[in-house]
Parts: C-alpha cells; structure tokens; sequence
C-alpha cells in the first residue's frame, strides 16, 4: 500500500519529491506503540500470575530473562523514569478502575489519576515526562 502511494506520488511530482510524515502522525504512532507494549507486557504479565495462582504452574524461571529483555528494551527506549512508571503500572498496578491508582508530579503539589494506558500516556506527556 505504501509503495503504491509513494510511486502514485513520484508520477505527479517526479523523482525528486520529498515526503514527509506530519507530526501529529508520528505522534499518533508513538502513542499507540506505547499504549500496544505496555497494555501486551500487562497482559504476559497477568496471564503468567494467573496460570501460577490458579493451576500452580510458576514459569518464573523460565520467564524471567524474557522479563528482563522487555524491562531493558522499555528502559533504553523511553529512559529511567518512564521506565520506573512503566514498571510500576505493569508489575503493581491490578485493577485500576476499582482503585484509585496517581502518578505525581516533581514537587508532590498535583496528582493525576490514572484509570487506562491510555491516560498513563496522556499524562506522562502531559507533565513532559515523555517527550
């Protein structure tokens, strides 16, 4: 699909056109591989508990470098501290829409809420945490 539009493109304006992507295009790709990884991380990470809890099959062993692959990726990709939210909303945040779960800001003063992925998205950008 992509080819097709670029070479429908090139016909019009010639070899020597430039393309460039919006930024609110790029923007709208970060957010969803954002919100896709970590809600895909939740989700290993909820099922794995769930097998342990439920049937008593503890994979930890097996899993855990595959956690720490993740972990370093997320941590090298989006820096420490969004790396340490990230983290926490995985690994302790259970059921956000029963309980109140904040993030706050550098000085303590305002906390936001958090209830989805998407507003743990939306608020790390709105406090500039995420760039």
């Amino acid at each position: 699909m992509r080819d097709k539009i670029k070479k429908h493109l090139v016909s019009i304006g010639g070899k020597n056109i430039k393309i460039t992507e919006s930024s609110g295009s790029k923007e709208k790709k970060r957010k969803k591989h954002f919100i896709t990884t970590v809600d895909r991380f939740k989700k290993v990470w909820r099922q794995s508990n769930k097998l342990a809890e439920e049937h008593g099959v503890n994979l930890v062993q097996y899993e855990d470098q595959y956690y720490r692959i993740i972990e370093h990726l997320i941590f090298e990709h989006y820096g420490q501290w969004v790396g340490e939210i990230i983290m926490w909303w995985v690994y302790e945040v259970d059921d956000p829409k029963k309980e109140d779960y904040y993030i706050k800001d550098e000085k303590g003063k305002k906390q936001y809420i958090i209830r989805t992925t998407n507003q743990l998205y939306t608020t790390l950008k709105k406090m500039k945490i995420l760039k």
